[in-house]
């Protein structure tokens, strides 16, 4: 089976692409996102069906509204050439297989066509990327065993992964060593319920004795309670006393100190109040002293000189910039004005006299312009017959070479005599053939009526003879007399016949040539009279411009007109419009230059009244440079000034408002100390400190002894015995606990053994639960014996499946296993000679040297060579029965070159029968098959790709 091209009408990224597969080895190349898994799995699909939406397989619908699916044109070796198209319908697509035959079907013929084989057994052999070959590294050997076992055995892999499916299911039912599987954990739960049964059958036996000691352990309890109760109330009254103790000894201390303090009385928060009013004087007078040194140092400044003067001129400072700016302008204006006067005076070589004495007015303007205009006329006459005349002689020249070449091409006279004769040959031509035509039809219609005449003339006479009928002869000998005389006549007509046929034969096919030779004699003469009528017509207008004569009468009225304004006669006439333009704008400078003088005279008296205001108002010299800066900084020195003096007065204004506003709250202060001495009856401050340390100390007194009141108060009537010490309650609380914790300890026992034997009774009384367990130990049993019948079931199918495995190996993988020897020494570079089982089961290579490596210990590489040769081999043994093509994802790109090039030798040696699918995104796999049909992918457009 061959694939030869793919058409996707919409899938993943593609849309509307025809990819033509013409080579037996065809490489899909692109870059990573390129779409080449997507092209993998349109083939896939297209054979084997979309996948259902639950599945994991992706199913590459396009993204826009476009068609879902595509066409795959196959050559099959027993079906021909046929199409199989899969569209959007059911979950795997609707599904077309047209024959090359025109007939068409559906899923039931593509399955016939596919040999009835599933993706995941096409995956399995003809389908592999280089994920599988990683995937070889972290494999067991047992694990890689069973790999390249089914890489090389069609089917093996399903029974593998049945077995592996049955033993994981056996492993959950059973373990030999296990507690989770389920009839491990089912013999453990019936070895737990047939031990409670027996409990439950002992139990019974123990009712009776139960009750009995249930009636003694209440009794007991009650006389637990009044003890208890008891040692409970002895406890409380030591405790009592063990608080109203220090508490009673503690009041007499206190009230004794409170007897000692005379204080009265004293300022609410006087301490607080006396610490305030210290810290405000101390600061205040603080404050005062400063303020004193401060004004002590203010100078008084002198009052500043008058800035109005300044300030106005500076507000006109636009102004003067304004007439400086003009100043510099005129100047720079003039200084131009006489430079460009001087260039221009240079050009014309003329002193400004000289040239204010020439006239320019515009009338002597417009007279030269008159005198230019008539002599370029003259001039661009006198050049435009010079131009004609060489003109003409140049087409003379032309003309003459003409005709001397045009008669090199004249007819011979041989063909003048054909043309001269051709009209009456031609006329006798054109006579000849119409009679020739007339007398060959009338020669043939005369021949019928002659025989005719002459075979009535002979029948009427035999039939005149035979009847005897003499008329009948008569009539008979005049039909045949006519009848050859007509004979006659004819002749005569054949030799004119034959006159006209000699002209026909000697003019009849030369028509065309004597047609050729006049058009050729008439074209010639009437070419020849034209040329030689040109010839005449040159030579006539050269005689004509040659006859003209030169006038110069606007050059002479010229030169005097320029003696007359006063320049040179020999002046260009291309210069002198210029000379004129200059000479006038020497005269335009000049007068401009007079009147910027004068306003430069004006500007600069200007200038000088703006200095003498400045110096004015400053008092000193300024210089015109930098006048308004120097404004400027005066009135700056001028303010600071000002600033400073007003800065020190109202300094001085707010010190004595300061002062004065600190001596009044001085005096506040004083006053509110003084009212706290005498309030609490104290000489100075050190007394009032005094006075209030001992009132702090008896409100702290009172406070205690009022606690101590509070707290003697909860505690109620206490009765106090005065023969006890502190250590003699703690003897006896002590012993009380001690009493009741045993108390306590023997109550907790009772009531524990009360409850078990009250459930006891209860459970023995009212229990089913014997018969509850009883009937789940034979449910669990029956389950018991259900699932290790599934066991047994399970492990005869395993069985049954070693079996068939074994079978396999011995039948069919041994031939599988022959090729793929020889396909794994070329891969190895003959390094491995052979590639077998061991009696273990599992694989092994064979080096050069007979060293036999199992497969695990190999290299990587030489792991994925090994299961290449398998799937190679299992693909070729299967070319008869499953000649699918071979598709592979870069599945040698981490070959070195030497393995890589053993990969491409043995892949060349195979496509003769197979067709290789490759897809990569290495630039390097298209340089190491220079002969493959390559598809950019990268470049593919939305259109035919072949």
């Amino acid at each position: 089976m061959k694939i030869e091209k793919l058409v996707i009408y919409g899938f993943g990224k593609h849309e509307n692409r025809t990819i033509r597969l013409g080579e037996q080895l065809v490489l899909f190349y692109g870059p990573n996102e390129a779409g080449k898994t997507t092209i993998q799995q349109f083939i896939i699909q297209l054979l084997f069906g979309f996948p259902a939406r639950n599945q994991t397989h992706l199913r590459y619908e396009p993204k826009s509204v476009g068609k879902y699916g595509g066409q795959l044109y196959i050559d099959d070796p027993d079906y021909g050439k046929l199409v199989i198209e899969r569209i959007k319908g059911k979950s795997a697509g609707e599904v077309t297989v047209t024959f090359e035959d025109g007939r068409r079907a559906g899923e039931a013929a593509l399955k016939q066509v596919l040999r009835n084989y599933d993706r995941a057994s096409f995956e399995a052999v003809f389908s592999f990327s280089i994920h599988e070959l990683q995937g070889l590294g972290q494999l067991s050997e047992t694990e890689l065993s069973r790999t390249l076992l089914a890489s090389g055995t069609t089917g093996i892999d399903a029974l593998t992964n049945l077995e592996s499916q049955l033993e994981k299911q056996m492993a959950e039912l059973f373990k030999k060593s296990g507690r989770k599987p389920q009839l491990n954990a089912l013999a453990e739960e019936l070895r737990e319920l047939e031990g409670e049964l027996k409990d439950y059958r002992q139990r019974a036996q123990l009712y009776s004795p139960s009750i009995e000691r249930l009636q003694a352990i209440e009794h007991r309890l009650r006389a637990i309670e009044d003890e208890e109760i008891a040692q409970d109330k002895k406890l409380k009254d030591i405790s009592k006393w063990q608080q109203a103790a220090p508490l009673f000894a503690n009041k007499s201390k206190l009230t004794e100190q409170l007897n000692k303090l005379e204080i009265n009385r004293f300022p609410t928060e006087g301490r607080r109040q006396m610490d305030r009013l210290v810290d405000k004087l101390t600061q205040t007078k603080a404050d005062k002293e400063y303020l004193t040194n401060q004004q002590a140092h203010l100078i008084d400044p002198n009052q500043v000189d008058a800035m109005e003067s300044i300030e106005n001129l500076l507000n006109r400072e636009s102004d003067w910039h304004q007439l400086n700016g003009q100043l510099v302008q005129k100047h720079n204006e003039t200084i131009e004005l006489r430079e460009e006067c001087e260039e221009l005076l240079f050009l014309l070589g003329l002193t400004e006299q000289q040239a204010m004495a020439i006239d320019v007015s515009l009338s002597q303007e417009e007279q030269l312009a008159e005198r230019l205009k008539d002599l370029d006329i003259e001039e661009e006459n006198q050049r435009f017959n010079q131009r004609s005349l060489q003109e003409e002689k140049s087409k003379l020249v032309i003309a003459e070479q003409d005709l001397a070449r045009f008669l090199t091409k004249e007819p011979t006279e041989k063909e003048r005599l054909a043309a001269e004769q051709w009209p009456r040959v031609s006329a006798q031509l054109a006579e000849a053939k119409a009679e020739s035509k007339v007398q060959k039809s009338k020669a043939g219609q005369d021949r019928i009526v002659h025989f005719a005449l002459l075979g009535l003339g002979l029948l009427v006479v035999a039939y005149g003879i035979i009847q005897s009928i003499v008329f009948l002869i008569v009539i008979g000998l005049a039909a045949i007399a006519t009848g050859v005389w007509l004979f006659i006549k004819s002749g005569k007509s054949e030799e004119l016949l034959t006159n006209y046929s000699d002209i026909i034969e000697k003019y009849g096919d030369k028509e065309h040539n004597y047609a050729t030779i006049i058009r050729k004699v008439t074209e010639f003469d009437l070419q020849l009279d034209g040329l030689m009528s040109n010839v005449e017509t040159i030579k006539k207008n050269i005689n004509s411009l040659s006859s003209m004569e030169s006038s110069s009468q606007a050059k002479k009225a010229y030169q005097q007109l320029l003696l007359e304004i006063g320049l040179s006669p020999n002046t260009r006439r291309t210069m002198v419009i210029e000379l004129f333009e200059k000479l006038r704008k020497v005269h335009a400078n000049h007068s401009r230059l007079l009147r910027i003088e004068d306003d430069i005279g004006k500007l600069e008296a200007q200038q000088k009244e703006w200095v003498n205001k400045a110096q004015l108002a400053c008092g000193k010299d300024l210089a015109i440079e930098g006048l308004t800066a120097s404004l400027r900084s005066e009135l700056s020195v001028r303010k600071q000034k000002q600033d400073h003096w007003k800065k020190i007065k109202g300094e001085q204004i707010d010190l004595l408002e300061k002062l004065g506003r600190l001596q009044a709250l001085q005096e506040q202060l004083e006053k509110e100390q003084q009212d706290l001495l005498i309030y609490a009856n104290a000489q100075e401050v050190f007394d009032f400190y005094h006075l209030a340390d001992k009132w702090e100390k008896k409100q702290d007194v009172e406070k205690s002894l009022e606690l101590t009141k509070e707290q003697l108060k909860s505690i109620g009537e206490v009765k106090l015995r005065s023969s006890w010490a502190p250590e003699h309650a703690q003897q006896e609380i002590e012993q009380i606990q001690a009493q009741l914790t045993q108390l306590k300890a023997e109550r907790n026992e009772l009531l524990g053994e009360q409850a078990d034997k009250q459930q006891l009774t209860q459970h023995l009384v009212s229990d089913t639960s014997y018969e509850e367990k009883l009937q789940q130990f034979e449910e669990k049993k029956a389950k018991f014996v259900d699932l290790a019948k599934q066991w047994s079931v399970n492990k005869a199918i395993v069985t049954a499946i070693n079996q068939t495995m074994d079978e396999l190996k011995e039948k069919k993988l041994p031939s599988v296993l022959m090729r793929a020897q020889l396909y794994f020494s070329k891969l190895t570079n003959g390094t491995y000679q052979e590639l077998l089982i061991n009696t273990t089961g599992y694989f092994e290579a064979k080096s050069q040297d007979g060293t036999y490596f199992p497969i695990a210990e190999l290299s990587q590489a030489t792991k994925e060579q090994a299961y290449l040769a398998l799937r190679l081999s299992l693909a070729v043994s299967m070319k008869k029965s499953h000649p699918f093509p071979i598709i592979m994802d870069d599945a040698f790109v981490h070959f070195d070159r030497s393995r890589l090039q053993q990969v491409i030798n043995l892949v060349k040696e195979l496509q003769e029968e197979h067709q290789f699918i490759y897809f990569t995104c290495h630039e390097d796999m298209k340089q190491a098959w220079p002969n493959a049909q390559i598809i950019q992918l990268a470049n593919m457009g939305r259109s035919v790709h072949s």
